[in-house]
């Protein structure tokens, strides 16, 4: 019983519906045998226990089946209320992310404004916060990289930075 216990409850589960699957066979043998039916050959006998062997299998595996898809069902609900869950928390998390990245826009915005950015140094100069080289942005904004160094360099010389680390 001890190593029964230790097995994992799946295997537990299969083994119990192997037993379960041997008494089936068992009784419907002994029934058979109760019958007291006349003396049969050795073959006869045989198909008559593969028949009831294979039926009792049948019985088993289906309740094993149907036991297996119900647990199935169980955890696929669960699940669903964790994928839930997990949503909704998503949904709150942007939310509030939300609310600090439109409140960072605001205070760039509010900075380009005070360092009077046109709106081509102000696009110029959020580009280069967002990391792009100078010619990312100008393939972004179908200009050349010069006229995107001009415009980085009127953005320095307005805001009193030197470099985009300082930006």
């Amino acid at each position: 019983m001890h190593r029964f216990a230790s097995l994992d409850p799946s295997a537990r589960r299969i083994l119990a519906f192997g037993a379960m699957s041997l008494c089936l066979f068992a009784m419907l043998s002994f029934i058979d045998v109760l019958k007291g039916d006349a003396a049969v050959s050795l073959s006869v006998f045989a198909l008559d226990m593969l028949e009831k062997a294979l039926l009792a299998l049948a019985i088993v595996t289906t309740a094993y089946v149907t036991t297996e898809m119900r647990d199935i069902r169980a955890e696929r609900e669960v699940l669903l209320d964790d994928l839930a869950r997990a949503r909704i928390e998503g949904d709150r998390w942007r939310s509030a992310a939300r609310a600090h990245i439109d409140g960072l826009g605001l205070a760039i915005r509010r900075q380009f404004e005070a360092w009077n950015l046109t709106a081509s140094e102000a696009d110029v100069a959020t580009l280069m916060l967002k990391g792009l080289s100078h010619k990312e942005i100008a393939r972004l904004r179908n200009s050349s990289a010069a006229t995107v160094r001009q415009q980085s360099a009127a953005v320095y010389a307005k805001s009193g930075l030197s470099s985009r680390a300082e930006l």
